[in-house]
């Protein structure tokens, strides 16, 4: 005895199951990467010197308390922007 649902499984093919999603704007693609990847590495090497730079000018002054964490936070984030920019990079080729 066959059951119901039996008919579903049998009537699907992997051309089905398997559907590819048009690529869209294959043309924009690698300019709006370049763009990424450029703000993410070059953002992330001037976050790192920007924050050196609030950093040392903190150590002058005795009681800024801005200074310190702004430089603090430019050099916390400037990693992961200067990572993420290479992620882009990599993907500017596109997949073969």
């Amino acid at each position: 005895m066959k059951s119901e649902n039996s008919h579903v499984f049998n009537s699907t093919t992997l051309t089905e199951i398997r559907r590819r999603r048009p690529k869209t704007n294959t043309r924009m693609r690698p300019l709006v990467f370049s763009i990424l990847s450029m703000f993410g590495i070059f953002g992330g090497i001037s976050a790192l010197f920007v924050g050196i730079v609030c950093v040392i000018v903190h150590g002058a002054f005795v009681h800024d308390v801005v200074l310190n964490q702004v430089g603090t936070g430019l050099l916390i984030v400037a990693i992961p922007m200067i990572l993420i920019g290479s992620i882009f990079l990599d993907e500017i080729e596109g997949k073969k």
